[in-house]
């Protein structure tokens, strides 16, 4: 299916504005696989989308909001790579458990590691530990719960970088 330039640009808008680029492309309707194409096509031609997002980060928000939005992102990729593991059918559970053990403790120490160089952000860490804990409740707990939840925990996921990321 042929996208039109409109689409594609706003595909891109949206990943160098801070959607992952699975994210963007959901936005606009498109794979994460065309999306992924476009942004290699355009890397070949000269336009980076990575470089154009790093100097958007830099330049409108400073700092401190780039710190505050690599939390953020973090956060998200380890949300939204949680998900793609339990909705993986081809994966192993035996492996399943493995990766998930292996993400808990990459995002532990990188919480870990960025409150130590930027203390304002461990009343974040705090936050999302305890938003993944609610997670990790509801599903063993209350699977229908966390089936409500999961659509809200993006957002809730920016409203705590913006309460505990100042």
């Amino acid at each position: 299916m042929a996208h039109s330039q409109e689409t594609r640009d706003r595909v891109r808008q949206l990943y160098i504005e801070g959607l992952p680029l699975s994210g963007a492309a959901a936005t606009c309707g498109v794979s994460y696989d065309t999306a992924r194409d476009w942004s290699a096509k355009a890397r070949a031609k000269g336009d980076n989308w990575d470089t154009a997002r790093a100097a958007y980060r830099v330049s409108d928000q400073g700092i401190d909001d780039l710190n505050k939005q690599l939390v953020e992102d973090f956060a998200r990729q380890v949300i939204v790579t949680t998900r793609e593991l339990e909705g993986s059918k081809t994966i192993q559970a035996a492996d399943k458990a493995q990766m998930l053990a292996q993400l808990a403790d990459a995002y532990s120490k990188f919480s870990k590691s960025f409150s130590r160089l930027n203390p304002q952000y461990s009343g974040l860490s705090v936050a999302l530990d305890t938003l993944k804990t609610i997670i990790e409740y509801l599903k063993v707990n209350d699977p229908a719960g966390l089936r409500a939840l999961q659509p809200h925990i993006d957002g809730i996921g920016a409203v705590l970088g913006k309460r505990y990321g100042k």
